[in-house]
């Protein structure tokens, strides 16, 4: 859902009521926000660790590997690694972004993400027997 959604009404009913049910309103916007932000940032923890837990599966059977691909699939691990560890911590510098950064951050990290796991899946691909 769009910040826009939820803050054009809250514009319309401004001009339509008293301070008081404004103020409740505003209030009832930003709860919104901090829902939606709040609902964004656990789906995308989850997705990190079960990342993580993958990257880790894929760590141990690159050293069980040929000696010959060892090299390659242990750059391809800590590849992947660092990339996890750089999406966690644009997470975390959305903990202090107002709620106007949040739409865009959501759009920047969901792809992502997903391209992250998508490469995980890869490499385990590759790397089973």
């Amino acid at each position: 859902m769009k910040l826009v959604h939820l803050v054009l009404p809250l514009a319309l009913l401004a001009g339509s009521c008293d301070s008081r049910e404004a103020k409740a309103a505003a209030q009832e916007t930003v709860d919104k926000a901090k829902a939606l932000f709040a609902e964004f940032k656990q789906s995308a923890h989850e997705h990190l660790s079960e990342a993580k837990a993958s990257i880790e599966e894929l760590r141990e059977k690159a050293a069980q590997a040929a000696e010959e691909r060892k090299p390659e699939f242990e750059k391809l691990v800590n590849d992947l690694d660092e990339r996890r560890k750089e999406l966690a911590t644009k997470l975390e510098e959305l903990k202090d972004s107002g709620a106007d950064k949040l739409e865009q951050a959501k759009r920047d990290l969901e792809p992502k993400i997903a391209e992250l796991k998508a490469n995980v899946r890869s490499a385990l691909d590759k790397l089973k027997p």
